[in-house]
């Protein structure tokens, strides 16, 4: 069973991948198990009443069980429950399983966001601009990583694909906004969509699941970004000449990078002083909260009615109206005899 199908309390069997456990004490006194199991289709925390210690060593990060378990609610939110007491899991050994069946995947085709991304591409007029883009967007293992890559670990497009897809609804967002703002200098605005992410690329890596690397915990996404575009912009000045990418090209776009986040409580070193980079964090909040949305509407079970199952990133469920409508049939005169 997927966590998906997962809708009503009962009887649950299925394979899922332990994704966090944490030692917990109950009012009582006892000792349980606060899991959260994962698979391709979402995510549900699993409680082991009355644990025993061989139960922490057993039930590590990233291991995959076949668990039998029961369904109940809590406060309006369905979880798990077991009894440490008892044989409710079993360890899967390599081979049992495949570990894409518990990384989730963006729902997007993978090449309907290279379209938008490759014509975005396109779009842009300056030489060095082209340039610095190419060296990223026409370089083979540079395009698989960056499409495999999730776009955060937990908030947003935490997925295969997701810095893929974030990164096309970036850039489609910001094509909107040239074309109701004509005074935007569209080459910049492009650029820094395109780029603004790309320091995830070595901030995250998959395996069993999603994690930081060594450079993504010490440094942070925007500063490796940073960093990868200043090496490449050298690295063109190297092969065509300082004059062919000169600083008044280079740090706005720099600009746009480490702003993007906004505002300094979010991450950002600077905040946005350009009306490009102002755009460009308004693009990268928009995608990124409207994510959030759609998953909860997406991961939401079918017969939840009205409302999606309190969603932990929006800290909210989420109102889903009826808004279909039919015109009403036309009353029938009636007439009044004399």
């Amino acid at each position: 069973m997927l966590i998906k199908e997962i809708v009503q309390e009962g009887r649950v069997e299925g394979v899922y991948m332990v994704l966090d456990c944490r030692r917990r004490v109950a009012r009582n006194g006892k000792p349980f198990a606060d899991i959260k199991l994962g698979d391709k289709s979402g995510e549900i925390a699993l409680k082991v009443w009355e644990a025993q210690e061989e139960i922490f060593a057993k039930l590590q990060k990233g291991r995959v069980i076949r668990l039998a378990a029961v369904a109940g609610n809590y406060n309006n939110i369905l979880q798990l429950e077991a009894d440490g007491k008892e044989d409710f899991f079993r360890i899967c050994q390599e081979g049992e399983y495949d570990p894409a069946d518990f990384l989730p995947v963006s729902p997007v085709p993978l090449a309907e966001s290279w379209r938008i991304l490759d014509k975005a591409c396109a779009q842009v007029e300056l030489a060095p601009f082209r340039e610095l883009l190419a060296t990223f967007f026409q370089d083979s293992s540079f395009r698989k990583e960056f499409a495999r890559v999730p776009a955060a670990l937990r908030h947003h497009h935490a997925y295969l694909g997701g810095l893929l897809e974030h990164t096309a609804g970036v850039v489609t967002i910001c094509q909107a906004a040239l074309a109701h703002y004509p005074h935007v200098n569209r080459d910049l605005l492009l650029s820094g969509a395109l780029l603004h992410d790309i320091g995830k690329v070595r901030s995250y890596e998959t395996g069993t699941g999603f994690t930081n690397t060594d450079e993504g915990k010490l440094l942070g996404h925007l500063v490796l970004g940073v960093k990868m575009v200043a090496e490449a912009i050298a690295e063109i000045r190297r092969q065509r000449g300082a004059a062919f990418f000169p600083s008044t090209l280079e740090l706005p776009l720099l600009h746009l990078l480490v702003s993007h986040h906004g505002v300094m409580e979010w991450g950002s070193p600077v905040e946005p002083v350009l009306l490009e980079a102002c755009l460009l964090h308004h693009a990268d909040y928009m995608d990124s909260e409207a994510a959030k949305y759609r998953e909860a509407v997406r991961s939401g079970p079918a017969e939840a009615g009205s409302w999606t199952p309190y969603n932990q990133n929006l800290r909210r469920s989420v109102y889903l109206p009826d808004l279909q409508w039919e015109e009403p049939a036309a009353a029938e005169e009636s007439t009044i005899e004399k």
